[in-house]
């Protein structure tokens, strides 16, 4: 597939040069979805909303900017790997202006382009987030990540060397292609305790945040970025898990039963208790066995 070419050049430009500087937000990609983060503003540049999201935008470890319409949003979580979408395999751009370039505002980490058969020496089981990887190889000089879309993993690859060893260049970045990043020996070695020590933070804040009161699930809405809170272990049509998948998780959950489209229960004959589905009444030529109805015999 031939990336397009947009009339905005000049403003993918500065989104480049943006990304590729030291000490910059380093571009993770571009994803399709930025789930549950809310629009902050409408900014002009990945630059300008960086700044932003440092500062009113509550000092976020994201940002996610749309080039379409300039939307800028401040996200304490990275898109998952099921979401990555093509973009420019060197200048940070998105093939469809409408995908959302997504960055890291706290790695020191570089982007410095996607590339295949890359040297490395170490390689990390893969990991459930883009950030995980990186700092899997905070002691390294580079790192490479590759989202994997039909696991919702990440693949994880560190080098000693603080370059891009052996690489290939590959035609554009997207999903099942390795995003290679590089730091200074510096970065390494002075930055790496207060960087561990922000990860750190960053990581009990995600962890205290919750999409839905206790006792509530996140069930995926399907066909839109958006979620519900569903206490499963009671909802009549969710009982036992999220329909759809849960929000931001939806190949490793239970998926739940609509318990009114079982067959042989009366109208109104059943409830959900303790995420199971249990009848008390039956249609004519069902009988009650064990909570459910079962045709006679």
């Amino acid at each position: 597939m031939v990336p397009s070419m947009f009339a905005s050049f000049s403003a993918f430009a500065i989104m480049a040069s943006f990304a590729l500087k030291a000490n910059a937000a380093s571009y993770l990609g571009c994803v399709t979805t930025k789930g549950n983060t809310p629009v902050v503003n409408t900014l002009a540049s990945v630059a300008s909303c960086d700044t932003y999201c440092g500062e009113k935008g509550g000092n976020t470890e994201f940002l996610y900017f749309r080039a379409s319409d300039n939307q800028c949003s401040c996200g304490t979580t990275a898109s998952q790997a099921q979401y990555w979408a093509q973009g420019s395999a060197s200048t940070g751009a998105c093939t469809n202006s409408e995908n959302y370039l997504l960055y890291s505002r706290t790695t020191t980490f570089n982007f410095q382009g996607c590339y295949t058969n890359m040297a490395t020496d170490k390689a990390p089981e893969d990991v459930n987030s883009f950030e995980e990887c990186l700092a899997a190889c905070a002691t390294e000089g580079s790192a490479m990540v590759e989202p994997l879309g039909e696991t919702n993993k990440f693949g994880c690859r560190c080098n000693n060397a603080y370059t891009i060893e052996g690489g290939t260049p590959a035609t554009t970045c997207d999903a099942y292609t390795w995003f290679n990043y590089i730091h200074s020996q510096e970065a390494t070695a002075s930055g790496l305790a207060r960087r561990q020590n922000r990860e750190r933070l960053q990581r009990l804040r995600r962890e205290k945040q919750t999409l839905c009161p206790r006792g509530a699930k996140a069930c995926a809405v399907p066909g839109t970025a958006a979620y519900e809170c569903i206490d499963t272990r009671s909802e009549l049509e969710a009982c036992g898990g999220c329909l759809f998948g849960e929000y931001q998780n939806p190949l490793n959950s239970t998926v739940g039963i609509d318990c009114t489209s079982l067959a042989g229960i009366a109208q109104g004959a059943v409830t959900c208790a303790n995420s199971q589905c249990e009848a008390f009444a039956c249609k004519s030529g069902f009988q009650l066995a064990s909570g459910l109805c079962v045709p006679l015999a």
